[in-house]
């Protein structure tokens, strides 16, 4: 059986009874990025037989074999560096691997980036999520058109080193865009704001170190206007 585990998206202590339980009965323990996952397995004192690493780079390769595992009645359970694994994560390859396989899949639900954000926006009516941005800047503008034109709030994800340019992207673009950044959510330095992309990119702008963290962002729909003018 194969259990998928949702894990603090920054404050350890969001970590739910059943997950530290889940994973501690667990003897094989997948993680997406080991540094992340070590400080969480150690804080609750969880000390799996086994513990491997499961990310885009080695998905495809090491699947065969822990789907052998499972089948042999062997329990894993998924974690992810942050979040619900399946979401802009490998986790859905094994998922659907499992399914093919005819092995169960048991989620056991914690935080959520995603849903945290939506939650913390006061934004209504339909969401769409995306995760991150095509790397072509083409692709995103289309991306962005096509949407927000159909009256989808756009939640997606964002690194520390596209920012920037994604602001600049938008401000060009959609300049009355509304934004609702979540930075660094949960953690010691999180921070929300609210604005359209010049505005918030003059935020950003006057301190460098701003634009470090992880950021979910949702981009209103009511407020969509095309730059014609380009």
């Amino acid at each position: 059986m194969l259990y998928l585990i949702g894990t603090p998206i920054g404050n350890l202590q969001d970590m739910t009874f059943r997950a530290v339980e889940t994973l501690k009965n667990c003897p094989v323990v997948l993680v997406e990025k080991w540094s992340d996952s070590i400080k969480l397995l150690d804080h609750y004192e969880i000390t799996a037989e086994k513990i491997f690493t499961y990310d885009d780079r080695n998905c495809r390769r090491t699947t065969p074999g822990i789907i052998k595992l499972l089948a042999s009645g062997q329990e894993i359970a998924l974690i992810t560096s942050a979040g619900m694994p399946g979401i802009s994560d490998p986790g859905a390859y094994l998922v659907n691997a499992c399914r093919m396989a005819k092995i169960p899949v048991v989620p056991i639900p914690g935080p959520s980036a995603l849903s945290t954000v939506i939650a913390i926006s006061g934004f209504s009516g339909n969401f769409l999520f995306v995760g991150f941005l095509p790397k072509k800047i083409g692709a995103t503008r289309k991306l962005f058109a096509g949407l927000l034109a159909d009256e989808y709030n756009l939640v997606f994800y964002e690194s520390t080193f596209r920012l920037e340019k994604t602001l600049r992207l938008l401000a060009a673009d959609f300049p009355d865009l509304e934004l609702f950044i979540g930075k660094e959510m949960t953690k010691k330095f999180e921070r929300y704001l609210f604005g359209r992309p010049a505005d918030l990119l003059e935020i950003f702008s006057a301190d460098k170190k701003s634009f470090k963290g992880e950021f979910s962002i949702i981009a209103r729909a009511s407020s969509w206007r095309y730059n014609d003018e380009q």
